[in-house]
């Protein structure tokens, strides 16, 4: 009655929606690289997946080139939390990583931070609109923060040994959509903070203190 089709077996695989709207979501991350902009800034380019196949691709930039924390590094320390990680190390792994040219999901070699990786995240998105190479207009979703999906508490709650979750719905009913700003002739830098956050000079400077 049934055939196997290799073609169709492996779009399967590859098939999967994309997660285009404000919301909360929880998956894991099948890639977390190590990634250096072209200027020298240094990040994690992320590839997040929910159970059900709702996928998202975003990079938290963390350090620029002279070795200066920016607004992502804290968005990091703040998702540290929330998964119960106190340090990451980058390593060569094989991956899956999503090719323009074949269109298609393709295994490269990669440095990555498995200790972010095959853990459940909660993450809050927003939309954003972004200009495109051709100058339309794209919209594309932001990490507004992150939670433990468990109990639902944030990072400050985490650190805090609190053990009733009160920041979640509150940073929900505050999610929203930010349109494109006009450049005016130099890059736009956002100037939100991360919800829940971290502090800002990471988990060394109160190792004593992390309840985890």
């Amino acid at each position: 009655m049934y055939a196997l089709d290799i073609n169709a077996a492996r779009q399967a695989d590859e098939r999967s929606g994309r997660i285009n709207e404000i919301g909360k979501f929880i998956g894991t991350f099948s890639r977390a690289e190590d990634v250096t902009s072209a200027k020298g800034t240094r990040g994690i380019d992320f590839a997040f997946e929910t159970d059900d196949r709702l996928s998202a691709n975003f990079s938290l930039w963390t350090l620029n080139a002279q070795g200066e924390s920016l607004f992502g590094f804290k968005q990091l320390q703040a998702m540290m939390a929330c998964m119960r990680v106190r340090n990451i190390e980058p390593v060569r792994a094989v991956v899956k990583k999503w090719d323009r040219n074949s269109s298609s999901m393709v295994e490269v070699e990669a440095e990555v931070f498995k200790e972010l990786m095959s853990k459940k995240i909660g993450i809050l998105f927003e939309t954003e609109d972004y200009e495109k190479n051709d100058g339309s207009i794209g919209t594309k979703v932001v990490p507004a923060a992150f939670f433990d999906p468990t109990t639902e508490l944030m990072a400050a709650e985490i650190l805090d040994r609190k053990v009733q979750p009160l920041q979640l719905a509150k940073v929900v009913q505050s999610l929203r959509h930010r349109p494109l700003k006009k450049r005016n002739g130099a890059p736009q830098t956002t100037s939100r903070q991360p919800h829940g956050n971290a502090p800002t000079g990471g988990f060394d400077e109160m190792d004593d203190d992390i309840p985890f």
